[in-house]
């Protein structure tokens, strides 16, 4: 029986290949022992392996710009495809309002895939709160929630999350708390079943985490480890449910919590890692601008038997 193909994509914020040495917690075989094996190597760098259903590699996220790589310019570039830090001259932090949103409307990944006549979907969880800072700019959007706004699709609120159909940021919800949720906290097996669900429903599935960007900038080895050990839990539980159809995408838009030694992030490759049926597609990918173009393609390819 033909099944089109479909996509978890796992972002998680700041993380990068660095050297194996004490002011890396990725070099240590305790902190991700599922990745760990499953690759045979560390996230660090030299990773490389390639099979049938399993690529990891390191990707560019300099884009050919000087400076620190940072999240506007970089996460713009990996939804979109196009280098946003060389249309913007310059590398940019935080938010990704003004010109960039013009990528993003332009070419945002989820506009492309329901372009295709296909479903995408953003599986992390807002609150009303959120959007009510938005509305007394008190904050302002990030390049993710650009993407899901511009495409027009309705974002996961806290309801949702509470009949299992959302995920926060931080994967166990041990934050959500605050917005009132009475059973806001979830074990990281219970995100992964969550996640699973949805992408048996949608062509592309997108977690946003921001563990590994916090970890960094806080300098703080403990939780770096902590926030590590649930990310690499997290994706044990999705590979070992991965639909036949389905490839589970991680990467990040910049290095940081690969060398506590500095706060500030780095110009380290960051991690491609594929697992599932189309893996071996992303084998040319180089940059974070090929991410998109790549994904978008193999959702056009013929239907996979």
């Amino acid at each position: 029986m033909a099944i089109d193909p479909a996509f978890i994509l796992l972002f998680l914020d700041g993380l990068g290949l660095g050297a194996a040495g004490p002011q890396n917690p990725l070099s240590l075989p305790g902190t991700t022992p599922f990745l760990t094996a499953y690759l045979g190597q560390p996230l660090v760098n030299g990773l490389a392996v390639q099979t049938s259903t399993l690529l990891a590699k390191p990707i560019d996220a300099t884009l050919g710009i000087p400076g620190l790589p940072q999240s506007a310019t970089g996460q713009t570039t990996l939804y979109t495809g196009q280098n946003a830090a060389q249309f913007r001259g310059q590398h940019q932090s935080g938010f990704a309002n003004g010109s960039l949103r013009q990528l993003i409307e332009g070419t945002g990944l989820f506009k492309q895939v329901l372009n295709l006549g296909k479903r995408p979907t953003l599986a992390n969880v807002y609150s009303p709160a959120y959007f009510e800072a938005i509305a007394q700019r008190r904050r302002r959007y990030s390049v993710c929630t650009l993407l899901n706004l511009t495409a027009g699709l309705t974002f996961r609120m806290p309801y949702e999350y509470e009949q299992g159909q959302a995920v926060y940021w931080d994967i166990t919800g041990e934050r959500l708390s605050r917005y009132g949720l009475r059973r806001a906290e979830i074990s990281v097996m219970e995100a992964g079943r969550r996640l699973l669900n949805l992408s048996q429903r949608h062509a592309v599935t997108l977690l946003e985490c921001y563990l590994p960007d916090e970890a960094g900038h806080a300098q703080d080895y403990n939780q770096a480890q902590r926030s590590l050990s649930r990310i690499d839990q997290l994706i044990d539980q999705i590979v070992a449910g991965l639909a036949p159809n389905t490839t589970l995408i991680v990467t990040s838009d910049h290095g940081n919590i690969e060398d506590l030694s500095t706060p500030r992030h780095t110009c380290n490759s960051v991690p491609l890692l594929a697992f599932g049926p189309e893996a071996p597609a992303f084998a040319t990918v180089t940059s974070l601008v090929e991410i998109t173009p790549t994904l978008v393609r193999e959702l056009q390819q013929p239907n996979h038997s």
